[in-house]
């Protein structure tokens, strides 16, 4: 084959792997629309522009308060603290480091909503060998809020979500003859709450603790108008600190061995967002295995 043959051939094939895409590009299904930048089926421009993922802005940097009774009076401690890590944080009050932090699921373990985001506020323990809340009255409760959290996107409290994770030490529990897998408690809200499976009534948790009950907890999660600024309020009775399997029956500060490290936390969901279904699960695992 000659040089203008091959020429030619190469022409030839050129033609053919073009024409089906010319075909292709000419020819529209009977049924298209045409949308204009003006019309985007049901989303809305407003909707659109909206960033998927929810993050915190960081230039509103949230308030803390942290509250007890001492000999009747209600005695509070607050300062504001900038997003950080899930650990340690800054001293707020005499014995109490604290922070705040927003992102993640519910304690880390996948059984939160996968569009949702949460709102963590943390108190960890200066020194080990003194209280938690200094001179606390007996049978009173503990408060804590963080206000301030702005969003990126409007959100909505996903119900029933809140929480109180608390850690003890290795040494009080081994005093107690306690296992190491017996550091981590839960309260939640949520009477059937499992954690996904996670957890179980009466060995490491308390379904229902922070319902408002009576001699209960509470979670309160409060979102403005236009669902771009949230405020979680807690309240939990001190004598609800005490381990599940602490072999002292008292509640009275001072005669059990209190968590070195406790947060509590709730979730927020876009506002167009449906709300996650939680059955109760059984445990996927052994409960007392440890959790962080």
């Amino acid at each position: 084959m000659n040089t203008r043959t091959r020429f030619v051939w190469a022409l030839v094939a050129l033609a053919l792997c073009i024409m089906p895409i010319m075909s292709h590009a000419s020819v529209e299904p009977e049924n298209a629309e045409s949308v204009t930048d003006g019309d985007q089926g049901s989303e809305s421009e407003g909707q659109k522009n909206l960033p998927r993922i929810l993050l915190a802005e960081t230039d509103s940097i949230p308030r803390v308060q942290i509250g007890w009774m001492v000999q009747g009076v209600h005695r509070w401690h607050d300062g504001q603290r900038p997003y950080g890590p899930p650990i340690g944080g800054e001293k707020i009050a005499p014995n109490l480091n604290c922070y705040v932090s927003l992102g993640g699921t519910r304690i880390e373990t996948g059984a939160g909503h996968p569009e949702g985001v949460v709102i963590r506020l943390g108190l960890t323990k200066i020194e080990s060998s003194k209280p938690l809340f200094e001179k606390i009255d007996p049978k009173t409760d503990i408060t804590m809020r963080v206000s301030g959290v702005r969003l990126n996107r409007p959100v909505k409290s996903h119900d029933n979500t809140g929480l109180i994770h608390l850690k003890f030490s290795l040494g009080d529990l081994e005093s107690c003859s306690l296992p190491g897998t017996a550091r981590n408690q839960y309260l939640m809200t949520d009477p059937d709450d499992t954690l996904g499976g996670r957890v179980s009534e009466g060995v490491n948790a308390t379904p229902g603790g922070l319902d408002g009950q009576e001699g209960h907890g509470d979670i309160n999660v409060l979102v403005s108008e236009d669902g771009m600024v949230a405020e979680m309020t807690v309240r939990v009775p001190y004598g609800m600190l005490r381990h599940l399997q602490d072999p002292w029956e008292s509640d009275l500060p001072g005669t059990f061995f209190e968590p070195i490290h406790l947060h509590a936390e709730a979730e927020l969901i876009p506002v167009d967002t449906e709300p996650f279904d939680r059955a109760p699960m059984p445990p996927i695992n052994d409960p007392t295995d440890p959790m962080d």
